[in-house]
C-alpha cells in the first residue's frame, strides 16, 4: 500500500485577493488541493512525488519557492502521512520554514506525543481544561489512557475520535475544493494612518461598498473577514461568522467596528484596510430577524432606494453623510464629528442633486 504524503501550506499575511490566485499555482503541483480559509491549504502530493521526482521535503521546497517568487508570499509548510500530522508540523513552523514528519519514525512518534492536547483538532479550551483536571496535558498522556476513560471525559463519539488521533490515526482525505466565493473591498491610504476616526469611517465605507454589491447581486453573506496591513507590511486577519445571513450595510459596519475594536490597536500605523464577505448564498433563501427598532427598519427600507439611485447615477451618488468627512488625498481635511454622531447622520447626495 502506497504511503500517503500530505502537505499543509499556511500562507503568511496573504491578501484576500491573492488567496484565490495561489490555488492556480498549487494546482500546478497537484489537483488535490483543499482550501482551509482564511490562509491555509491542504495538498495530497502522493502522486506528485513521482511526477516531479522529488522527496516530500523537495516538493515542499518547490511549493515555497514558487509562492515566494510569484507572489512574494512566505509559507510555513508541514508534511506527514495524514492531514493531522501535516497540520501539527505546520503549527511549529515560522513563515519560510518547512517540517516534514517521516511516516512511522521514532522522531514522528516523539513529536506527536510531546504536543499539547489542545493542538489536536477537536479539542477546544473547555475540553482541554476538563482533561487538565485529570492531569492530561500532552497528546502522549491522552494516547496512554484507556479508550473508555477518554469517552467518559469527552463523550462516546468525540472520545473515540480523539483517542485515535492521539495515537496517530487519521483516515481523513484531502477533498479538492477552491476558496469559497466572496466579495472583497479594500482601501489603501496614501500615508500611514493613526487616527481611529479615519479608520472607523473607512470601515463604514467598506461596509457600504460590500452591502451594495451583495444586494445588487441578490446575495447574502454568512461570514466577514477583516485584514489590517501595517506600515511595516505585516498584517492581522480576523474572521467572524454572522448570526444570520445578511446584506444589510449597518449590520456589516457594526461587525467590522467590533472586529477592529477587539484588536486593541492604540498606536498602530495602518497602511491599508481590507474586508471580505464569504459564505455567499442567494438572497431568496435567507431570512431577516425583525428588530422592532423603527430606526433600524427605516434604514433597511431605505437601502433599495439608495441602491437604485447608485445604480442609475453611479456608485457613491448616495452614501452615508459620515463618509463626506473623509479627507481627499492631498486635499484639505474637512470637519469631522465624533464617530457615533457621524455614523447616525442621514444619507446625503455626494454629487449634484438627482434630477430626471
Amino acid at each position: 500500500m502506497t504511503t500517503r504524503s500530505i502537505l499543509h501550506v499556511r500562507l503568511h499575511r496573504v491578501p484576500f485577493a491573492l488567496y484565490g490566485e495561489t490555488f492556480a499555482l498549487l494546482g500546478d503541483i497537484t489537483p488535490a488541493v483543499q482550501a482551509l480559509p482564511p490562509e491555509s491549504a491542504l495538498l495530497d502530493v502522493t502522486g506528485a512525488l513521482g511526477y516531479f521526482d522529488r522527496t516530500p521535503e523537495g516538493l515542499a521546497d518547490l511549493v515555497a519557492t514558487r509562492l515566494l517568487a510569484r507572489f512574494g508570499l512566505h509559507a510555513a509548510i508541514g508534511g506527514g502521512d495524514s492531514p493531522l500530522l501535516a497540520g501539527l508540523a505546520a503549527d511549529t513552523c515560522a513563515p519560510g520554514q518547512t517540517r516534514i514528519l517521516g511516516p512511522g519514525t521514532p522522531d514522528t512518534g516523539r513529536f506527536l506525543r510531546s504536543r499539547p492536547v489542545e493542538a489536536l483538532p477537536g479539542i477546544g479550551p473547555k475540553l482541554a481544561r476538563a482533561l487538565a483536571r485529570f492531569g492530561i496535558t500532552t497528546v502522549g498522556e491522552l494516547a496512554d489512557l484507556p479508550l473508555a476513560t477518554v469517552q467518559r471525559i469527552a463523550g462516546t463519539s468525540t472520545g473515540r475520535l480523539l483517542h485515535e488521533r492521539a495515537n496517530g490515526h487519521d483516515p481523513r482525505t484531502v477533498v479538492p475544493s477552491g476558496p469559497p466565493a466572496g466579495i472583497t473591498a479594500g482601501r489603501r491610504f496614501p500615508t500611514d494612518v493613526l487616527d481611529p476616526d479615519r479608520i472607523r469611517r473607512t470601515l463604514l465605507d467598506l461596509a457600504t461598498d460590500l452591502g451594495f454589491r451583495l444586494r445588487t447581486g441578490h446575495k447574502t453573506c454568512r461570514a466577514l473577514e477583516l485584514q489590517i496591513t501595517y506600515a511595516d507590511r505585516t498584517g492581522t486577519t480576523r474572521t467572524r461568522t454572522l448570526r444570520e445571513p445578511t446584506a444589510h450595510t449597518p449590520h456589516l459596519a457594526d461587525t467590522l467596528y467590533g472586529m477592529f475594536a477587539a484588536l486593541g490597536l492604540q498606536r498602530a500605523r495602518i497602511r491599508a484596510v481590507t474586508a471580505r464577505v464569504a459564505h455567499l448564498a442567494p438572497a431568496a433563501t435567507g431570512h431577516t430577524q425583525l428588530t422592532l427598532d423603527p430606526g433600524a427598519e427605516d434604514r433597511r427600507t431605505l437601502e433599495p432606494v439608495i441602491d437604485r439611485a447608485n445604480h442609475r447615477w453611479g456608485t457613491g451618488t448616495l452614501r452615508p453623510a459620515a463618509l463626506t468627512a473623509l479627507p481627499s488625498p492631498g486635499g484639505p481635511r474637512r470637519h469631522r464629528a465624533g464617530p457615533a454622531a457621524a455614523d447616525r447622520r442621514p444619507y446625503r447626495a455626494a454629487r449634484s442633486p438627482i434630477g430626471s
